[in-house]
């Protein structure tokens, strides 16, 4: 199978145009449909000779050429460096080599494109490439570009980015209006697929160098009018004890620990007098202590001109937030007050999925209105204009939100009101569950059997999911929801949803008894299932009771008493259940529907306690707030009658 390019049931259907469980239905409609070759079960993966075969035998493929030819590109490359091969490629569209070490195949591909449609397809094909490693932070996303260039803009001069990449923020700034471009990349190849992006726009690509930066900068005397920079982070060796004495530390040597502020003294120094620079960096960048002596000097000498905070989840490879820094190369003796804006309230629900748009808003109206002004009007939580010399403290802590005025509390008193009511009404009719009266009785000796003995004898058919299921944690996802261990055993609402149908799944009835199969801490856990459309997932026991011979809510009260961890194995905290091992006690139907409704009225009245005091916590959390804040009075929220 070497050569021959594989596809998911996802690239199936992007192929096709269609959702995912159209193609699962058109493996189960259509014998003819193509076989997996590998991954057999959740995770098939089909030959893509065969099923644009079978797409194009139906009218269904509706892949451009460029998805083509990243086929075509992706088959013939075999176990080679797949960017390398997306660089050389782009680098034969762009004319800056003959291409022939592509083969003939790709070669024809190309060239029956025509200029337009060439540019299209490298930048598909990029796309592609870095899909595969969006763990790795190798790319600046488009979104995160467009807004270091509206920063830095307009633009009309020289820019220069010394660590480009594969050219992203660069070949925006040559969009917006650049008309030289200068770069450095330390990747030989991703340097490569950087000068055939840019080839194809209408700036002059001046110098695109490949090397380290900081270690061997390749453009020593460049002060260029906009210098844009995503630098490289949460790495230590960056060449410090090389570095310790060089002329571009004009605002002190940066800390081993801290690279980030090598690379801002780096644009700095070659940034032209009065001009800009944006870069991206951590967060933690704005606090540690190591850097606040950089920081302070940065400062007083009126290089920092906005700290932007942006939500955690931006980018795929980590879940830190960022900042964006603006940054100016003074031309002139004199210090500004700094704008600082905080958009964290904008995280994306996914990480790598962000709402650039409202970004963008957040940041360029208040950048726009101090660029106008020198000042923003200031919102709690959200912007502000801060002089410098509120900054000089001795942390010198550039995080915005700590400089932000605080928003106030949203509280409505009629609302709380109602809250305080609804919470005490339900309180009481919770304390209903609890018995009228408990009295203890003398231990009686009964006859026990276990659970293993009845599943032999048919009162109990006991189960567990065996099959590999494809879930998701997906909010927007279809699927039946699955019932996993982890939901049982931490007592969660389940949400997980099945996203791949499988012929070995079990579907749940009301009436079946599930525990999990790993109790963590000594809590344990069953429920007794009320819902239809549920499926079994893995490390749970499935129960499924004869009603005549055993009561569901008697054998699950059973499996939540702590008696059950004398069957378990432990480890590390954790115990491992095996509930056939688990002993029953040899009762008539009728003795086990009267104690299996007291039992399903206690743990109703657990459950529902854990509810009201999440919600109990929530209410306090406002009234305190509400309290100090002075809007609220609790002498004015009287209790019911």
């Amino acid at each position: 199978m070497s050569g021959e390019s594989l596809m998911t049931a996802s690239d199936v259907a992007e192929l096709a145009g269609v959702g995912r469980a159209a193609v699962s239905n058109w493996r189960r409609r259509y014998p003819d449909f193509p076989e997996p070759v590998s991954g057999a079960g959740a995770s098939p993966r089909f030959l893509y000779t065969d099923v644009e075969r079978w797409l194009r035998q139906r009218g269904r493929f509706t892949a451009s050429p460029a998805e083509s030819l990243w086929r075509v590109l992706d088959a013939g490359s075999g176990d080679a460096n797949v960017p390398g091969v997306v660089a050389r490629l782009a680098a034969y569209v762009a004319g800056l080599t003959d291409g022939a070490d592509l083969g003939p195949r790709v070669r024809e591909h190309v060239d029956r494109l025509d200029r337009s449609a060439r540019a299209d397809a490298v930048e598909h094909l990029v796309s592609r490439v870095f899909e595969r490693q969006q763990r790795q932070h190798l790319v600046t996303p488009q979104g995160l570009a467009d807004l270091v260039v509206a920063l830095a803009g307009p633009l009309s001069g020289s820019v220069f980015d010394p660590a480009c990449g594969p050219a992203t923020v660069l070949r925006t700034a040559a969009r917006h209006g650049a008309r030289v471009i200068y770069g450095q990349e330390i990747d030989s190849e991703v340097a490569l697929l950087a000068r055939a992006r840019l080839a194809f726009t209408s700036s002059s690509v001046e110098s695109l160098d490949t090397g380290d930066s900081l270690r061997t900068d390749a453009h020593p005397d460049l002060q260029a009018d906009v210098v844009l920079c995503d630098p490289p982070f949460g790495y230590r060796d960056w060449g410090h004890d090389d570095l310790v004495i060089d002329p571009r530390w004009e605002y002190g040597v940066p800390p081993k620990s801290e690279p980030e502020l090598g690379w801002l003294q780096h644009c700095l120094a070659h940034t032209a007098p009065g001009g800009t620079a944006v870069m991206v960096m951590p967060a933690g960048v704005a606090s540690r202590r190591s850097g606040r002596s950089i920081r302070k000097a940065l400062l007083r000498a009126g290089a920092v001109r906005a700290v932007l905070a942006l939500p955690a989840g931006l980018l795929m490879s980590t879940g830190i937030p960022l900042h964006v820094w603006v940054l100016r190369r003074p031309a002139a003796p004199g210090v500004d007050p700094v704008l600082l804006v905080d958009a964290g309230h904008l995280a994306p629900e996914r990480r790598g999925r962000a709402d650039w748009r409202a970004l963008r808003s957040a940041i360029l109206e208040p950048w726009r209105e101090f660029c106008r002004t020198g000042v923003v009007d200031d919102v709690a939580g959200r912007r502000r204009t801060i002089e410098v010399i509120d900054l000089l403290d001795d942390d010198v802590d550039l995080t915005p939100s700590r400089h932000l005025l605080l928003s106030p509390v949203p509280l409505d008193a009629d609302d709380l009101q109602r809250q305080s009511s609804e919470l005490a009404a339900d309180l009481h009719v919770l304390a209903t569950g609890l018995p009228d009266s408990v009295w203890a009785g003398r231990r009686t000796t009964r006859s026990t059997t276990t659970i293993g003995a009845l599943a032999r004898t048919g009162a109990v058919a006991l189960r567990q999911a065996t099959g590999r299921l494809e879930i998701t944690d997906d909010p927007e996802a279809v699927g039946p929801i699955v019932v996993t261990g982890r939901d049982l055993a931490t007592g969660a609402e389940p949400s997980t949803r099945l996203l791949e149908p499988a012929e070995d799944v079990i579907e749940l009835r009301p009436g079946d008894v599930v525990a999990p199969a790993i109790i963590a801490g000594d809590t344990p856990r069953a429920e007794v299932i009320d819902t239809e459309g549920w499926v079994l997932g893995r490390n749970v026991y499935l129960l499924r009771v004869d009603d005549d011979r055993v009561d569901p809510h008697f054998l699950a009260g059973l499996l939540r008493t702590r008696s059950l961890l004398r069957s378990a194995s432990t480890s590390s905290g954790s115990h491992r259940i095996d509930v056939r091992r688990v002993e029953v006690p040899v009762l008539d139907i009728g003795a086990q529907r009267s104690i299996g409704e007291q039992l399903r009225r206690v743990h109703a009245f657990g459950t529902g306690l854990r509810h009201l005091a999440t919600r109990g916590e929530a209410l306090a959390q406002h009234l305190t707030d509400g309290l100090v804040d002075g809007v609220v009075d609790c002498s004015s929220i009287t209790k019911p009658g």
